[in-house]
């Protein structure tokens, strides 16, 4: 089996792990701290790529004990070249293999990642000729070293933006979330097939992209904003239970009751600036999530405007339970869960 992790937006941990029991069925959870989770599994590197919620996936080649002070670089050097990397090189036909080292530190050292990152370099060209570093224009191979404090990780990148951000093929409005946030809260959510599905607030259309992911009986958003809903529209694509409209949150076109699950990121923050206080409008949002809403549905709502949301949720009877604390963007939201009590 192969030793890989996974990164992922702090506070989501936990939500990658549950996808990884259910989408890999060989995989062995091997624990998780800030923004990375790690786990085994014998499956190839194709069949990881339905995992969502990862911003990126790794291979963990080598891990190993670094000193503090400049002079461990070298340490670090002949560390990385005692490992055979020539299985790396092994999908490229040329004599020549171009590669990069990204890497990150944690701790009181005399030296910088940068440092560290051309350590590793040269430990890997001295190992393998093929290999030739090209730190700052095209490669073929990313290598990753994390040093936090004494402990030095070592691993192969297997993705590229391209799976976070769904092969670029997106516009993106003012405080769209990414698509790796937004399927978070979709899977939250708990997709069934037999879903009527809302997003209110739908910007882009990135909540709703995502859920294209799971089977669903109905999917509709909207936004007060007539570019994002363009925007949202050529993002979800042609889909004959996909609506997409030009709407007010607070007074939407659908039947009461009608709705199992909503997920929406709200106006908040610095993000967006909202045509009235927060409070006037959370209290319009909030009460037409109670009204559209099935007496077993729920509504999972993204915002930094905590006091506002609960006391929204209050007035109208509606039970409103914290789910995740993010750091998004300089912010600091929390994902709060809204049932019918």
């Amino acid at each position: 089996m192969a030793h890989l992790f996974a990164t992922v937006l702090p506070g989501l941990e936990h939500v990658l792990e549950n996808e990884i029991k259910v989408k890999i069925a060989d995989a062995k959870l091997q624990g998780s701290e800030r923004g990375k989770v790690y786990f085994a599994s014998g499956w190839p590197a194709e069949a990881l790529m339905g995992l969502r919620t990862a911003d990126n996936l790794y291979e963990r080649i080598h891990r190993f004990r670094v000193g503090p002070h400049k002079l461990h670089l070298a340490d670090i050097e002949r560390e990385i070249c005692r490992l055979d990397l020539s299985w790396a090189a092994r999908s490229y036909r040329t004599g020549e293999v171009l590669f990069k080292v990204n890497a990150s530190r944690a701790g009181k050292h005399t030296y910088s990642r940068f440092d560290a990152a051309e350590a590793a370099a040269r430990g890997i060209a001295r190992r393998d000729s093929r290999f030739r570093h090209n730190a700052d224009g095209m490669h073929e191979v990313e290598f990753r070293l994390d040093i936090h404090h004494d402990d030095a990780l070592f691993a192969l990148k297997l993705t590229d933006a391209s799976f976070r951000f769904r092969n670029g093929q997106r516009s993106f409005a003012l405080a769209a979330l990414r698509p790796t946030v937004a399927h978070a809260l979709v899977w939250l959510s708990n997709p069934a097939a037999t879903d009527v599905f809302v997003d209110p607030c739908c910007g882009s259309g990135t909540i709703l992209s995502e859920r294209l992911a799971y089977p669903h009986r109905q999917i509709a958003g909207g936004d007060l904003s007539e570019e994002a809903v363009e925007a949202a529209k050529a993002n979800a694509g042609i889909h004959h239970r996909v609506g997409i409209h030009h709407w007010d949150a607070r007074r939407l076109p659908i039947d009461s009751g009608s709705v199992h699950k909503i997920v929406t990121n709200l106006p908040f923050g610095r993000q967006i600036a909202a045509d009235e206080p927060i409070p006037e409008l959370y209290r319009g949002i909030v009460k037409e999530i109670n009204r559209v809403l099935h007496n077993n549905g729920s509504a999972l709502c993204l915002t930094d405007a905590d006091a506002e949301l609960q006391s929204a949720a209050e007035r109208v009877q509606l039970s409103c339970t914290k789910v995740a604390a993010l750091s998004l963007k300089g912010l600091h939201p929390t994902l709060y869960m809204l049932e019918k009590r």
